[in-house]
């Protein structure tokens, strides 16, 4: 049992930090920005911007399955003992980790809004957490996926026939 976090191997320690980093980067309300700006034309002009954060529609999801991953890494690293030996866990993390991110980029890439009215304009988009959210749930994808590899674990034979073949 590794106690230690230098303990672990390259792969398990940056898909811990990159983990870690995603969840502190959900919580800021720059994930999804929208910014209205112009209407210099009208009465009052308009400049300003608001934005939510990860936990909203189906990033939601994205995050939650961003956490199973990490807590599955975790788990593999620091209390392996605990987990049956029948599942491919490293394939596990790294599904939920690949599955999460497409769902975190996704929702913030096509969010609603946006346009233009007259001189005013509005923009929909991610913000400057959004796009740092990206990058570390790619890199907790990538390190579970160099994980996974480095384990030795084998993908699952799903279609395998244990009959002879017909003479």
């Amino acid at each position: 049992m590794a106690a230690d976090f230098k303990a672990l191997s390259r792969n398990d320690q940056g898909a811990l930090v990159a983990g870690a980093l995603a969840l502190l980067l959900s919580f800021f309300g720059a994930y999804v920005v929208a910014s209205v700006e112009g209407g210099d034309d009208l009465p009052i002009s308009v400049d300003t911007s608001s934005g939510v954060n990860a936990w909203n529609s189906w990033a939601t999801l994205g995050m939650l399955l961003i956490l199973v991953a990490v807590a599955v890494v975790a788990i593999k690293a620091f209390a392996a003992q605990s987990l049956p030996d029948t599942v491919p866990w490293r394939l596990v993390a790294l599904a939920a980790a690949g599955l999460g991110t497409l769902l975190v980029i996704l929702r913030a890439l096509t969010a609603d809004g946006g346009g233009s009215f007259g001189t005013v304009s509005v923009n929909v988009g991610p913000g400057w957490s959004g796009w740092l959210l990206f990058i570390a749930a790619i890199a907790l994808t990538v390190f579970t996926a160099l994980a996974f590899k480095d384990s030795g674990e084998k993908l699952p034979e799903v279609n395998k026939k244990n009959d002879p073949p017909a003479a």
